[in-house]
């Protein structure tokens, strides 16, 4: 049975990390210039290639054919890439995060690395670490053995204590974008021989917001969910990985410029129906205005942004619908800010579909005042 698609396309080359162009390129010139840093940190979201980058820099440095890059094929390489390396330790810090813990992560650096050149010390959720256990990792830190290398690995870098920062080479991990995402699983699914429509991977790519192993874990779903050598199509898509339907937020947005409160109401339901989740939808109307924003204000130039081509021509025809002349671009605006409101009332609990209820009502106001200056 085949490996996961996470592990079994899991980067083991600096080439293979998606969307880290700027990160890499440093580390390939500090491997060039042997000029390594003893401590870093990588400041990311989950999944964008963190603790596997942190494995391939430690390969890179003890692999045994002392190439550029690993060469895949050593003991050192193929220990290190497959996780099993005594001198390569990967370390969560979230259920790891007490004193002692970093004690004997202390103790264990002072001996000799046996079969690789450096220890690496990979620290997961670093920023987890308790007040005194932070103060004794700074103390590891500040001076480390000469053959001991950290790479601390972290989604809130602002949790960590600034002297821990200033010790350390930062490098900020970019939410991958979606459009890399969608070339790296339309690679993948050719690989694994799969039938696919282009619109069911870009869904997979959208939905895991920047994350290559959520890109990867939706390919993988959609994958089981039809069945093997089964077509992957858009509806099987949305229907796995539960996303609202995109087309919805079209009727909603025309049902407010025709001024069509029942109509609105209704698409709201149905964004709503089977408990799709409340940061998803208000992200997709968020997506879908802004979307409508760039029609309006670059629509000479929208080969510079990621649509689909069908989705231009809805965007512009809904861009056409909007019944002001001079003001289409205020009133998108002004329907924007009327959701940071509902993104308040999520904050504190209030009810989801009445926010939404509350905004269709508000936004044909605007729409309404908006023609009434004109």
């Amino acid at each position: 049975m085949s490996s996961p698609f996470v592990k079994k396309y899991r980067p083991r080359k600096l080439e293979d990390v998606v969307g880290q162009a700027v990160t890499v390129q440093s580390l390939t010139n500090a491997f060039k210039a042997n000029d390594l840093h003893h401590a870093y940190i990588f400041a990311g979201n989950l999944g964008c290639g963190k603790t596997s980058l942190a494995r391939i820099m430690a390969a890179i440095e003890n692999c045994l054919k002392k190439k550029s890059e690993p060469c895949g094929e050593c003991d050192n390489c193929k220990s290190i890439l497959a996780d099993k390396s005594i001198d390569v330790k990967e370390i969560d810090a979230a259920s790891n995060r007490g004193i002692d813990d970093i004690r004997e992560i202390k103790k264990d650096a002072e001996f000799n690395p046996i079969d690789c050149k450096t220890k690496y010390y990979i620290i997961d959720e670093a920023h987890s670490l308790t007040g005194y256990a932070a103060e004794a990792a700074l103390k590891l830190i500040e001076e480390p053995p000469a053959h001991v290398r950290f790479i601390l690995c972290t989604t809130d870098p602002h949790l960590l204590k600034d002297t821990i920062l200033s010790r350390c080479i930062f490098f900020k991990f970019n939410k991958v974008n979606w459009s890399d995402l969608y070339s790296h699983l339309c690679n993948i699914a050719k690989k694994e021989k799969l039938n696919y429509e282009e619109d069911a991977l870009k869904i997979a790519a959208k939905a895991a917001h920047g994350s290559v192993r959520d890109a990867l874990q939706n390919l993988q779903s959609i994958s089981s969910y039809v069945g093997r050598g089964q077509e992957l199509t858009y509806e099987k898509a949305k229907e796995i990985i539960g996303i609202p339907d995109e087309r919805l937020y079209f009727v909603l947005i025309n049902a407010i410029t025709k001024i069509d409160v029942p109509g609105g109401m209704q698409a709201i339901s149905e964004l709503l129906k089977d408990g799709k989740d409340a940061r998803e939808i208000i992200d997709g109307l968020q997506n879908h205005l802004r979307n409508l924003m760039i029609v309006l204000t670059c629509g000479k130039q929208l080969d510079h942004f990621e649509f689909m081509e069908d989705e231009i021509k809805r965007l512009q025809h809904q861009k056409d619908s909007l019944s002001s002349k001079n003001k289409k671009v205020d009133m998108v605006l002004k329907w924007l800010n009327l959701l940071y409101d509902v993104n308040k009332g999520i904050i504190i609990n209030l009810d989801l579909q009445m926010l939404l209820e509350k905004f269709v009502v508000e936004a044909i106001l605007v729409k309404r005042r908006i023609e009434e200056e004109e």
